[in-house]
Formats: structure tokens, C-alpha cells, sequence
């Protein structure tokens, strides 16, 4: 239940407190005079975004606190999932700096917008002057279906297993896509594969190719150097080795009489070895040199087909063809492998499809199992309003495929002539009988959900005489089981309310405020008798006044 509401400088009010209580509440006051302010504020605290051209005082703070009596809602889980102080009298509050910066409380603990609406929807229900029109759309009688049928478990399974499926679904779609792709890619990557498994590169052969294929340009040079080498090392006369035999025969024969000597003998009998060893690893090495033009040919066209490649994708380096050769394969050996994957996909999605039917199944029974109440309680209100021969029926078809919603379509149809076939409400309902069906719809939803406050915008649009005392009747049977506030412009049901509110517009210091006051019960009597002839009370305006409120 709202207890009470505070509002500083928002709009038209500049600091203004009402305290609520329990049953029927009206609110009246000329056109004009701010009580869609005082809905636009209490919908600040239920999670709206904020507009900084809200505020009266441009350099001023906007605060709105509402105080709600939840100890009949239990909503002990709620606070405590969240980490929030729960307090039977629970204040929610919202703050507007002059910079636009908005900040929301709960019991003092700041919180997000979103977590400040999700607790708003538990608390209360306002039913604005543009809502009515709701009533035509399908997405709302759904939501009025639900609601009715309390059907939030069967709801939270079909969601979960829809989303489940829908995510599956679109991985499937995905790796069929990207199959198809990859398949239609598969002879080109084939192709690519079979040149470097034919090129059988391995790691480092382009340089040493190179070095082969410079050493192949200059083996004349190659050939004459080897030449002199072998002069100098091996000529039948003065060759290097055979003067270090000299020299060494002459140091060994001073050594006989210079022991001092023997160090150097030493020295040079190595150098001697030493030279030896030289000059058979460069004549097997020349050996195995190939000199054959042949050859020459064959390094130049491996080197030009390793170059191909290597432009060919695009490579810096000649040995990461190594690393695109085994790319290849693994694309290769994925699509390959995708339909395999694609059809354990498909299996995964058979299943998920089942449980989704299944809880499809759940949430239409809940659904189907509630209509007949809400055929015939909302006709017993409308008769009650005013329409003898109304008929309401509930048109449900099966949709093609699942949808966020469920697997069934259902349109709330109406009539309110005898003779005439229920149709679509927007097509057979004027602006009071719809007015007349929205009340009668919340009405009963007003007597099965656990919401503490329902608000009431002008819900009489388009209604007077009776039916607009049979109205205030409906509203004052609901205001028994919740808290009713109905903003009305009908002194019938302003007649109605257990406490009546009056807003009006007051000017001071040449600045125009919104204020608001409970009427007392002769201060009724004037207000109503206002509402019955206009400005000027006539004392038969004041007796009818009487009569309603008694």
C-alpha cells in the first residue's frame, strides 16, 4: 500500500507531502491544474527515466520519496537476492541534480534504475489515460492472459528453453553457412595443399639453396683458387708442407744441442699436422662439389618455385610455407569433419526442441485454463457497466513456429451489441465501451494479483449518468481487496472515494504551484456540486452532492 508521497521541486510543485490510505482514494481538479504531475512523479520513483526539464528551480534538487506498507506482499526473497535492507515500511526515492544526474534509493541503499522498476512492478499498477488504447494490442492481452492465469513458472521454463533452442538454432545456421562457405573454398585450399606437398620444403633449404646457387655462378673461380691451393700445398717442389718438413728438420737438429728448442719443434710438427688436415678436408670438399650445369639448373628452378609459392601467400619468410601447408590440412580436415559436427548440432536441436514443446504445452494449458473466467467475469462487469449484451470471446490459433511468447496466438475479442458476433475490440468498441472493458479487465485482475496499489487515470473517459455510478461501484468493490487511486473528472465516482483529493493551482510570488488537499466532508459537498454544475453551485448542485456522498 502507498502510504505516502513527498515531492520537491518537480514541475509545477515545489515541496508538497500526501499521506494515502487504504480503499478508494479519488484525486479531482480543473484541466490543467497538475494531477498528471503528480503521476509523472510517482513514476520517477517506480523506475521512469528522469528529464532534467523536470525541475521547477533549475538550480535546485528534485526529490521524490514514496513510503509503501509491504508487509502482505512478501517480498523478503526479493530484497534479500539483491542485498537490501527489508523494511515492512519501505521507502523508495529518487533524486534529480540540476546537472541532470539521477540517482535511485531503497531504504536508503542506493541501487539501479532497473532494480528500482523491477520492485515498482510488485507495488503498484498505473493505469494511464493512454493505456486504454493498450486493450487493442496483443502483446497486452497477453500479458492479461498471464496475469490471470499466474503463470510465471510455466513462463520462466518456456523462456529458458526458448532461448536454449533459439541459441542452438542460430549455432546450427551458422555452421551450415559457414560449411557451405568452406566447401565451396575446399577445391582452392586442395589445390594450395597439393603445390607445397609437391614443393616438400623443408626449414632453412631457400638459404641454402642460395648459397649452393652463388657458389654454382662462380665455379671458375671456385676451380682456379682450388688450383693454387693445391699448388701451394702439394707441388712436387717448394710446396708449404714440404718446406715445414725443412724447416722442422733443421729445428730438430738444433734441439740436439738447444734444449730449449723443443717447445718450437712441438709447435711447428702441429702446425705441420694441423696444415695436413687443411689441405685433405679442402680436397674432399672440392670432391664433393658438383659442377655439373645440370645442377645449376635444378637449384635455379627449385629456388624460382619456392619464390612462386612464397608470393603467392603473401610470405616474408619461405619457411612459413611450412606453417600454410599445415593450415591447409587442418581446413581441409574441418570441413571434412563439420558435417559430423552439424549433425550431433541437429541432434542437440531435436532435443531442445522437444523440452521446448513440452513447456509450450504447460504454458498454453495454463493459459487455456483461465479464459473461461475471464469471459465471464469481465461480461458480469460490463453488464454491471452498463452493457446488457456485451460478449467477450477469446480467439487462440497455433502459430507456424514458436515464438518468444509461445506457441499460441490469442486475441481477446468483444461485442457489445446483441445479434453481433464478438470482433476485434478496435473494430466494434467505442471510446466508452473500451474505457468500460479496461475496468472490467483490471478489475479482475485487481481481485487475483498480489499488487497492493492500482491507479486509476480517468478510466471514465467517455462514461456518465448510471453507468458512471455503476463504475464507481466496481471501483469501490475493488478498493475493498486493494488500494484504489482513481484520478476522476465524474462526480459519481469522485462521490465514491473514501478520501478526495483536490488539486488546484496557486500563484505565489508571482510563480504558479501545484498544491494539493484532502477534502473535508463539506468541502466535498461544494467540489462534487462543482463537478455536477460548474463553477456556480447551485443549491440544487449541493443536494445532489449530498446525495451521492451518502
Amino acid at each position: 500500500m502507498l502510504s505516502s508521497l513527498k515531492i520537491k521541486n518537480f514541475a509545477l510543485i515545489k515541496d508538497l507531502k500526501i499521506h494515502f490510505d487504504q480503499g478508494l482514494s479519488v484525486i479531482t481538479g480543473e484541466t490543467g491544474a497538475g494531477k498528471s504531475i503528480l503521476l509523472g512523479a510517482l513514476k520517477l520513483v517506480l523506475g521512469e527515466r528522469a528529464d532534467h526539464s523536470t525541475l521547477k528551480e533549475k538550480d535546485k534538487k528534485c526529490i521524490v520519496e514514496a513510503e509503501f506498507n509491504i508487509k502482505e506482499l512478501k517480498l523478503e526473497a526479493f530484497f534479500d537476492e539483491n542485498e537490501l535492507d527489508y523494511w515492512e515500511e519501505s521507502i523508495l526515492r529518487r533524486e534529480i541534480s540540476p546537472s541532470g544526474k539521477s540517482r535511485s534509493f531503497i531504504n536508503d541503499s542506493p541501487v539501479t534504475l532497473s532494480l528500482m522498476k523491477e520492485l515498482g512492478a510488485f507495488l503498484i499498477d498505473i493505469h494511464a489515460q493512454h493505456q486504454t488504447l493498450q486493450i487493442n494490442n496483443a502483446d497486452f492481452q497477453l500479458r492479461v492472459i498471464d496475469s490471470l492465469a499466474k503463470n510465471k513458472k510455466e513462463l520462466k521454463l518456456y523462456t529458458q528453453s526458448f532461448l536454449k533452442f533459439q541459441s542452438i538454432k542460430n549455432s546450427l545456421q551458422k555452421l551450415e553457412a559457414e560449411s557451405q562457405e568452406s566447401k565451396n573454398q575446399l577445391e582452392f585450399w586442395q589445390f594450395q595443399w597439393s603445390e607445397l606437398e609437391s614443393l616438400k620444403y623443408q626449414e632453412g633449404e631457400e638459404e641454402a639453396l642460395r648459397i649452393e646457387q652463388e657458389s654454382l655462378a662462380n665455379r671458375e673461380e671456385i676451380i682456379s683458387n682450388q688450383q693454387g691451393i693445391e699448388q701451394l700445398l702439394e707441388s712436387e717442389e717448394g710446396s708449404l708442407l714440404d718446406q715445414l718438413n725443412a724447416l722442422l728438420q733443421l729445428i730438430q737438429n738444433n734441439s740436439k744441442y738447444l734444449p730449449q728448442l723443443k717447445e718450437i719443434e712441438t709447435r711447428i710438427h702441429s702446425c705441420k699436422i694441423e696444415l695436413d688436415d687443411i689441405r685433405r678436408d679442402l680436397s674432399m670438399q672440392f670432391d664433393d662439389f658438383d659442377f655439373d650445369p645440370q645442377r645449376m639448373q635444378s637449384v635455379d628452378e627449385r629456388l624460382a618455385e619456392i619464390n612462386r609459392l612464397q608470393k603467392k601467400h603473401f610470405l616474408e619468410n619461405a619457411d612459413e610455407l611450412i606453417q600454410i601447408h599445415q593450415e591447409l590440412a587442418e581446413k581441409i580436415a574441418a570441413v571434412q569433419n563439420v558435417d559430423d559436427d552439424i549433425l550431433e548440432l541437429q541432434k542437440e536441436l531435436n532435443s531442445a526442441e522437444k523440452e521446448l514443446l513440452e513447456n509450450a504445452k504447460e504454458l498454453t494449458f495454463s493459459r487455456e485454463k483461465v479464459l473461461p473466467t475471464l469471459k465471464n467475469e469481465v461480461e458480469k462487469t460490463l453488464q454491471r457497466l452498463g452493457i446488457s449484451h456485451a460478449r467477450l470471446a477469446v480467439n487462440q490459433s497455433t502459430l507456424a513456429s514458436p515464438s518468444s511468447k509461445g506457441i499460441d496466438d490469442f486475441e481477446i475479442l468483444f461485442s457489445a451489441n446483441q445479434g453481433v458476433e464478438p470482433q476485434r475490440i478496435a473494430d466494434s468498441a467505442s471510446g466508452g465501451e473500451i474505457s468500460r472493458l479496461v475496468l472490467a479487465v483490471k478489475a479482475l485482475l485487481g481481485k487475483e494479483n498480489g499488487l497492493s496499489t492500482i491507479i486509476f487515470d480517468e478510466i471514465d473517459t467517455g462514461v456518465s449518468g448510471e453507468v458512471a455510478d455503476q463504475m464507481g461501484d466496481v471501483l469501490g468493490e475493488l478498493a475493498k481487496l486493494r488500494q484504489l487511486i482513481s484520478i476522476t473528472h465524474l462526480p459519481q465516482i469522485a462521490a465514491k472515494g473514501k478520501q478526495h483529493y483536490f488539486v488546484y493551482k496557486e500563484t505565489i510570488d508571482n510563480q504558479t504551484q501545484t498544491k494539493l488537499k484532502i477534502l473535508s466532508q463539506e468541502e466535498r459537498i461544494v467540489e462534487i456540486a462543482k463537478m455536477l454544475s460548474g463553477k456556480k453551485t447551485t443549491e440544487a448542485a449541493l443536494n445532489n452532492a449530498k446525495e451521492l456522498l451518502n
